[in-house]
């Protein structure tokens, strides 16, 4: 049985997909940074804090830039409607969380908050410094003209 082969990205998802990939490198470096943080700040408690920090940052970041991907063919007005629908749907989450913790104190009282903190703040810096260092080594044909 021949194995399948799957048709080439086009241009745009081509891009699209290699800004997520610079987002997860970039952020990777930034879980480095936050665990040590995390350690630092509260010992193994903050370490893994900081991993969970750095988890939610991961996903919101990927589920925004993965609507990218999946729609970066399609119309304008059909891309800006998904890449809002995702926002809300992430800020929602997020939202979902940040009620729980406040209906249930015993879930924070669980974590180290600035192990936390630190790996929320440096999964994001990661996160766009691998973006930016992506994006300036795309070739954007308009640009480049």
């Amino acid at each position: 049985m021949a194995a399948r082969t799957r048709p080439p990205l086009s241009a745009n998802r081509d891009r699209a997909a290699r800004l997520l990939v610079g987002g997860i490198i970039g952020w990777h470096a930034g879980l480095v940074a936050a665990i040590v943080t995390g350690a630092l700040l509260g010992g193994v408690l903050g370490a893994v804090s900081a991993m969970l920090g750095a988890a939610m940052t991961l996903v919101y970041y990927t589920v925004g830039q993965g609507v990218q991907v999946q729609f970066a063919d399609a119309p304008p007005r059909t891309l800006r409607t998904a890449s809002v629908w995702s926002y809300v749907v992430r800020v929602t989450v997020l939202g979902a969380l940040l009620w729980a913790v406040i209906q249930w104190p015993s879930i924070l009282a669980l974590l180290n908050t600035g192990g936390l903190f630190a790996g929320i703040v440096l999964g994001v810096l990661g996160w766009l410094v691998g973006l930016v260092a992506m994006h300036r080594r795309l070739r954007i044909p308009v640009f480049d003209a």
